[in-house]
């Protein structure tokens, strides 16, 4: 919960308390989720189902994600909450395919499936929509072409962020060791490259919002914010490599 309230406090310190409540809650019902696939697959693997039916799910906290869900298009736009929605219930299928398929061996001619696998599990929709408040633009237009550059900038980001603990705890189902498997090249190669195309994403996204001096401004609050908690986050064990935040 400390975690969460964080992230939420220091990427989206631009919106309201409400949003920021959602957002903490959101994260923390995701992050119990992806640990509860060691525990209760079977509650994850029926989650989007009973969602779905309008059923009650049997965990407490699959139940409050369910009700907050619920609670999306009250914060966000139509388009900002369908795609909230939809992409949380991706992400939960996504989460119980990582926990079956952990020693699944990517073929070489699978390129595109650990892009493919890590945009549904890696949660970018919610978190990019969350930036847009239902109160800032009442349409998506002016952002819309914006949204994959600042998708793949934030998952390339956590990416990278997040490699260095992943090595230390033997972790290969991740989006490096999968890309690494399926382009039959090793996982400092897919690192280097990954760094580039994040740059590239950020350079793109200063273009692509030059006109429009409400969304570069956004654009930069959210980037540098969400630098700010990745690089101090304990999880990512940076300090060990001599970072000091």
């Amino acid at each position: 919960m400390d975690g969460s309230c964080v992230y939420a406090e220091t990427t989206y310190g631009h919106t309201t308390h409400e949003h920021r409540y959602f957002i903490a809650l959101y994260t923390a019902c995701l992050m119990y989720v992806d640990d509860l696939g060691e525990r209760d697959l079977d509650a994850v693997m029926r989650f989007t189902g009973r969602f779905a039916r309008g059923e009650k799910q049997p965990d407490k906290i699959l139940q409050r994600l369910a009700q907050l869900l619920g609670s999306a298009h009250d914060l966000w736009t139509q388009f900002g909450a369908d795609a909230i929605i939809s992409g949380t219930l991706d992400a939960v299928t996504a989460m119980y395919i990582e926990f079956t398929t952990k020693d699944m061996v990517v073929k070489p001619s699978a390129t595109r499936f650990p892009y493919y696998l890590r945009t549904r599990a890696g949660l970018g929709p919610p978190y990019i929509h969350f930036i847009f408040m239902k109160e800032w633009r009442a349409t998506p237009e002016s952002y819309l072409q914006v949204l994959p550059d600042m998708e793949h900038w934030t998952l390339g980001t956590n990416d990278i962020l997040s490699f260095y603990k992943e090595e230390l705890a033997g972790e290969t189902n991740n989006y490096v060791h999968l890309r690494a498997s399926a382009e039959r090249t090793s996982t400092e190669e897919v690192l280097r490259r990954l760094v580039e195309e994040v740059l590239d994403s950020a350079r793109r996204m200063d273009a692509l919002t030059y006109e429009d001096s409400k969304l570069t401004a956004l654009w930069r609050t959210y980037m540098q914010g969400y630098l700010e908690f990745s690089l101090s986050a304990k999880r990512y064990r940076l300090a060990e490599l001599g970072y000091q935040p």
